[in-house]
């Protein structure tokens, strides 16, 4: 797969409200979902995939380019404190993912994506084929839905348009039962073309940080 220019989509610039005790209300607040748009000091990015961990936490997969490594609490919704990177990786255009770990006061998250479809399995690298139908939805651009068109290395290639700000989308298979197949996190897109994206595989990185995607 070639990858000659790479546009990350995450890290959109955002304005801090000063007035933000007007967002607060009195109602509770909403249970964060995958594909909410989430927010940092930087900028803005997509919430992934939900998780649980060995150690009992509940944490959001985003892009690893999202993460400044300046140890920011990301928010949602109005302003409302998810939690801080947890562990994230960078590497070159193969690996670009990171792991939010929530708050307590956040409690357990949704891991129906989008609110609406709940997550039946992770698929692997022999289940990831050329030609399969494949979704996202981010904080930009909502749901968008194309194919597979190359898988090599670990990086997913699918004909899916994509933003700034859609950083993090959760990428995945749509099931004829409703449900849908985890399968990647949204990581760049090449320069000048909306409608080709790149998306890091999930399920390596469940090994590697000790988690379980919520379905």
């Amino acid at each position: 797969m070639t990858k000659p220019w790479l546009r990350t989509l995450g890290l959109v610039g955002v304005t801090v409200m000063a007035a933000t005790a007007f967002a607060k209300t009195a109602r509770a607040e909403p249970v964060p979902t995958p594909g909410i748009e989430i927010n940092d000091e930087s900028g803005r990015c997509t919430a992934s995939f939900a998780a649980e961990g060995k150690d009992g936490d509940y944490y959001f997969l985003t892009s690893g380019h999202c993460d400044e490594h300046d140890g920011s609490v990301w928010t949602y919704g109005p302003d409302i404190p998810l939690g801080k990177v947890a562990a994230s990786e960078k590497v070159g255009d193969k690996r670009d993912a990171a792991i939010i770990r929530l708050q307590p006061s956040v409690g357990v998250p949704t891991g129906d994506v989008g609110g609406k479809y709940r997550v039946r399995d992770v698929l692997n690298r022999n289940q990831i084929k050329v030609g399969m139908p494949f979704c996202k939805i981010g904080a930009a651009t909502g749901e968008t839905c194309g194919a597979i068109t190359d898988f090599d290395g670990g990086v997913i290639e699918a004909s899916v348009f994509s933003l700034n700000g859609d950083s993090g989308s959760p990428g995945f298979v749509m099931n004829t039962d409703g449900t849908v197949s985890a399968a990647g996190i949204l990581m760049s897109s090449p320069d000048g073309d909306d409608n080709l994206t790149y998306f890091t595989l999930v399920y390596p990185l469940l090994g590697k940080w000790g988690l379980r995607i919520l379905s």
